[in-house]
């Protein structure tokens, strides 16, 4: 058994030996592969690849070159109102759900579109106001009357629905008295 394992690793030996000429076979394929020019079609392919990478490559840059600094910087310090109270959240998506609510209960006529107009242009005033102080909101600078100008502008949008509501009762009882007269 020992001189089969050695009469192996002689035979490997031999084996794992290069000949002679072997670095300058290997020299002249090397360069053989490296000089080979490419085909026509193939090599218009990588040329168009190429221009039309620096083309997206250089839309992207001039377009994050108009976002200004100071916008990026401040969404990174704004929060919502969930992370810096569950409660809150919650009071905020009551008064919305309500005014979704209201809303969707509205029935649009020609007879009532005059004061759906006046109704909706004020509520969105009030949803700009609510949009800049929402804006304002900050880790940094969590104020209490911020938060209650918040809560109030809700307040205030949903009595906003609730008095359109009411005022369209008016109008449709006006309407039916004026029918049966």
């Amino acid at each position: 058994m020992k001189v089969e394992l050695r009469d192996k690793i002689n035979k490997e030996k031999m084996l794992r030996e290069l000949s002679k000429d072997h670095r300058s076979v290997f020299e002249k394929k090397l360069q053989k592969e490296l000089h080979r020019k490419s085909t026509g079609p193939r090599r218009l392919l990588m040329i168009a690849a190429s221009v039309l990478m620096l083309f997206s490559l250089g839309y992207l840059v001039t377009n994050q070159q108009k976002v200004p600094v100071q916008q990026s910087e401040a969404t990174v310090s704004k929060v919502s109102l969930e992370e810096f109270s569950p409660e809150l959240k919650k009071i905020e998506n009551y008064y919305l759900t309500a005014i979704s609510f209201e809303m969707a209960n509205l029935k649009v006529t020609d007879e009532n579109k005059v004061v759906l107009d006046g109704y909706f242009e004020k509520m969105k005033i009030l949803t700009k106001e609510y949009q800049t102080e929402i804006e304002k909101l900050q880790i940094d600078k969590i104020d209490e009357q911020l938060i209650n100008n918040l809560i109030d502008n809700l307040q205030m949008r949903l009595q906003l629905m609730i008095d359109l509501k009411n005022e369209l009762k008016k109008l449709k009882t006006q309407q039916n008295e004026e029918h049966t007269i």
